[in-house]
């Protein structure tokens, strides 16, 4: 009897969590990389482990709850040791009605995004590129970042990080749109500036032709960190960041198409500027990525370039993916950047060339990367990477 009754127990416990969705999904990336160098004079070749951006590898995971009106979303990572941490979100969210979404918490909304992600952006970064996401219209966040918004082109920093408390509404009341505002960097400011911390976007699909978007976000200023000409913090006599309160909002205007009338191919093209001169600069840019797809193979283009009020600054890209069969592939890609977009030095080339080995749940690879500016640096990444 005691036996029948445990297992009774044990079929209504697994019968709770069915109904109730609650899942565990997991995705994360690492490399080991035995040999490193930037190619300066009399530098020795170091061997490591990190993530694709830095750090060490990505380890991370994601609780979620999810039912037809409420869920939940945390993301976590189990990085290097030593203590946890927490991933993009950390959310709860609501349908009133199937049109309506609200969103409390740390938010991001990758719907409208456009990025550019492929080749040496999911390698080693430091000797490939920086430049994959949000490359043609930023996602919808409620992080208080304004590296998104162009304060880091100036000599002026901001306290800021990648996760944000905020508050978001999205509604779909048709198919083909998709709107949403976010009130971003929630953090006990003053109900006045509430408006100044937001984000809105939305984007429409022409049946047949593709998808036209448009955005503005801006951050309110307030206390700022103040920098010198090269970027490094300014100290007062008692060795504290100088900080100086500046009533100002700053905001980005973005708008963006994607074609993807003709078969297999998807060209998205964007336009991004930033809206307070004194503080952000004059820049404008215009983004292009493109991939074509044809059997095995894929071709990626990618061309920026801003227009800034001195010098233009412009990087150019292409790549390719080869599906060999049996899991096995091949990818590479060659980037040149302009030295005024890549910091006022020297121009930079960077090269790269890998193959993959995948599975049902990841794969391994290895492969080469070369970046030539000032010097000539080079790293050998293998990479392992799951997904759950």
């Amino acid at each position: 009897m005691k036996k029948a009754l445990a297992i009774l127990m044990i079929f209504a416990l697994v019968a709770s969590v069915a109904v109730a969705e609650v899942s565990i999904g997991a995705w994360g990336r690492g490399l080991f990389v035995p040999v490193s160098n930037s190619g300066k004079s009399d530098e020795d070749s170091v061997a490591q482990n990190k993530a694709s951006w830095g750090g060490a590898p990505r380890i991370g995971f994601t609780i979620a709850g999810n039912s037809d009106n409420v869920g939940f979303q945390i993301d976590a990572n189990g990085d290097g040791g030593g203590k946890m941490s927490l991933g993009d979100q950390q959310k709860i969210w609501v349908k009133p009605m199937d049109m309506l979404t609200i969103s409390i918490g740390n938010v991001y909304d990758d719907t409208l995004r456009g990025n550019a992600a492929f080749g040496s952006f999911n390698w080693d970064r430091a000797m490939g590129t920086w430049t994959g996401e949000d490359v043609t219209f930023t996602r919808v966040s409620t992080a208080d970042s304004l590296t998104e918004i162009g304060i880091s082109d100036t000599s002026m920093g901001l306290k800021h990080g990648s996760y944000g408390q905020g508050f978001v509404v999205s509604v779909a009341p048709v198919e083909a749109l998709y709107a949403v505002v976010a009130f971003t960097g929630l953090n006990g400011g003053l109900t006045e500036n509430l408006a100044k911390n937001m984000q809105i976007a939305a984007g429409y699909t022409i049946d047949g032709i593709g998808q036209i978007r448009a955005q503005y976000k801006s951050n309110y200023a307030g206390n700022i960190i103040l920098k010198d000409d090269d970027g490094n913090v300014i100290k007062d006599d008692a060795g504290n960041d100088e900080v100086e309160f500046i009533d100002e909002t700053l905001g980005m205007v973005e708008a963006a198409f994607k074609l993807t009338m003709v078969e297999n191919l998807m060209v998205d093209f964007g336009f991004r500027m930033w809206t307070n001169e004194d503080f952000q600069g004059e820049t404008k840019t215009v983004s292009l990525y493109a991939n074509y797809k044809m059997d095995a193979l894929t071709v990626h283009g990618l061309a920026i370039y801003d227009l800034n009020k001195k010098d233009d600054g412009y990087n150019f890209a292409g790549g390719v993916d080869y599906d060999l069969g049996d899991g096995v592939a091949v990818a590479g890609d060659i980037r040149f950047t302009n030295d005024i977009k890549a910091g006022g030095k020297d121009a930079e080339v960077a090269f790269f060339a890998g193959v993959t080995k995948g599975f049902s749940n990841g794969k391994i690879g290895a492969g080469v990367q070369v970046k030539s500016a000032a010097d000539t640096g080079y790293s050998i990444p293998v990479l392992l990477e799951y997904w759950f």
